[in-house]
């Protein structure tokens, strides 16, 4: 008797997965490439890990003088790119590497600035960032959970619900203490510093993006990463092969929620400011911009679609107070036009380059990379004559 249909399907999903995850592992251990793909390292005659070294090189030196030389105006829009790609690797943990689509991140965005409301004026910083981290990682575990049996429309509705159900609860605070313009917040002081201004908020950005995607890499890199690709193909298969499905889904709901809890304490001490109109679900669109935008599931498309995403608001304020007559107009709907540029960039992206920004830059090292490995495979079989 042939075995159930589904079960079929699944069994054969299984072998697919692990023979890709089995391909995976052994080009990360060893470092081996295919002829159609191969690595930087080998095109440039390094290995990846003191190229990664360079590049990292390049990146500080030129952030150093950016931050030295640049403007406070476009120093403070670097500012509000590099909180924003914080919230967005957490975002692209979840939605990216897991698979789990979620539209209640500006939820966890408010958790963590509400955070800095309650506690801000007793606790030093960073505490209340920490605290509020831990926070929004606890109501993501618990949201989580209805993720085990939902998938799809099911699961975007649930954190939809979460993102009412949170505005609610804080727009209920903000009318029981009569901050109906919301909370001010004092300058954080870090140290030897106050961080009061653009370009000591830069430097202090800097160090935490980098921890947070060290983290986001070495997570995807690892175990976790593993099992969350293979959710992402085929979750039934992925069961198959072993992978402990609610743990991963968890786990994944857990550090995406603490992320991005986060990126909204270090907001809130950045702007300053912190009212319930600002976690809009607006907000929580633009951060899904931000991922489709730069790409799914990579950290450098992370940076790059929040970097994208938060000059959208600069240019047409800039182009508003600069357009005489129509002026008045755009400043007047400069919330509506954002939104309709992220939704028209989503569509843009979902159907021209559904991998984003980040896939242009893999494509042309690949085609690079090849071009590098013919010549130089000639260059071998002239010698060799």
């Amino acid at each position: 008797m042939k075995p159930p249909t589904k079960l079929r399907e699944a069994v054969r999903a299984a072998s697919r997965v692990a023979t890709n995850a089995r391909q995976s592992d052994i080009a990360q251990t060893t470092g081996a490439v295919s002829e159609d793909e191969p690595s930087p390292g080998v095109v440039l005659g390094l290995r990846s890990l003191p190229l990664r070294i360079v590049g990292f090189v390049v990146l500080a030196v030129a952030a150093m003088v950016f931050w030295r030389v640049g403007s406070s105006a476009y120093v403070y829009e670097a500012d509000v790119a590099l909180y924003s790609a914080i919230g967005a690797l957490g975002l692209n943990l979840l939605t990216g590497y897991a698979g789990q689509v979620s539209i209640g991140n500006a939820a966890f965005l408010a958790i963590g600035g509400y955070t800095v409301v309650f506690l801000g004026p007793q606790v030093p910083f960073p505490v209340p960032v920490i605290v509020g981290a831990v926070a929004a990682g606890i109501v993501g575990f618990i949201i989580g959970l209805p993720s085990l049996r939902l998938r799809g429309l099911y699961l975007i509705f649930s954190t939809l619900a979460l993102q009412y159900l949170v505005s609610f609860a804080f727009d209920q605070y903000d009318s029981s203490t009569g901050a109906i313009a919301g909370h001010f917040i004092t300058a954080p002081s870090l140290g030897f510093a106050t961080l009061d201004n653009s370009r000591s908020w830069f430097v202090v950005l800097v160090i935490a993006l980098l921890l947070v995607a060290l983290f986001v890499w070495n997570l995807a890199r690892g175990r976790p990463g593993r099992a969350w690709g293979a959710l992402r193909q085929n979750e039934t298969a992925a069961a198959v092969m072993g992978v402990n499905v609610i743990r991963s889904k968890l786990v994944a709901f857990t550090a995406s929620s603490t992320i991005i809890g986060l990126a909204g304490g270090i907001g809130a001490y950045f702007l300053q400011e912190v009212s319930v109109s600002y976690y809009s679900i607006d907000l929580a669109v633009s951060y899904i911009a931000m991922i489709l935008i730069g790409g799914l599931a990579s950290i450098p498309g992370s940076i790059i679609g929040a970097t994208i995403v938060t000059m959208i608001p600069f240019i047409l304020s800039s182009t508003a107070s600069g357009s005489g007559s129509e002026g008045g107009f755009l400043q007047h709907n400069l919330s509506s036009i954002e939104t309709g540029i992220y939704g028209f960039a989503i569509l843009i992206f979902l159907y021209f380059r559904p991998a984003g920004i980040a896939s242009l830059f893999r494509g042309r090292r690949r085609a690079v990379g090849r071009t590098v490995s013919k010549n130089s495979k000639a260059v071998g079989d002239g010698s060799g004559d």
